[in-house]
């Protein structure tokens, strides 16, 4: 994947580029009604962790979609995913990336609207000691 421009959501998982979302694109009506759906159903309340939340303010909802949206990709549900990710695209149109670590079973997400995606570069660095002449 190139650098992303600033309408275009990354989510990445494990340091991987994993779905890019384009805001740019026209969501088909399926899709808004989908979108609606979904927020119908968040209407009617939500679980997050041990905390069942009957009437879910936006961060708790981006909150759950989020962990959902993490979920299904590592679930290989892709139809899930691109759902979660575009209803979050929608409500966040200033989310720039989504970035998941998954460790042991144990995931932490992170949301990040300051910056666009980069491809990280991995560097190696030489010990000072090393790196210096000795005469």
């Amino acid at each position: 994947m190139k650098e992303a421009p600033s309408n275009t959501l990354i989510v990445q998982v494990n340091g991987s580029p994993i779905l890019e979302y384009d805001r740019e694109k026209e969501l088909s009506i399926e899709q808004h009604e989908s979108l609606e759906l979904m927020d119908k159903k968040l209407n009617q309340g939500i679980t997050l962790g041990e905390h069942v939340i009957t009437k879910p303010n936006l961060e708790q909802r981006v909150e759950f979609v989020a962990a959902n949206l993490i979920s299904a990709l590592l679930n290989e549900e892709e139809v899930l995913a691109a759902a979660s990710c575009a209803y979050l695209a929608t409500a966040l149109p200033e989310l720039k990336q989504i970035k998941a670590l998954e460790k042991k079973g144990a995931v932490s997400i992170e949301l990040i609207f300051d910056r666009e995606y980069q491809k990280e570069i991995r560097m190696s660095y030489m010990p000072i000691d090393k790196a210096t002449t000795q005469h």
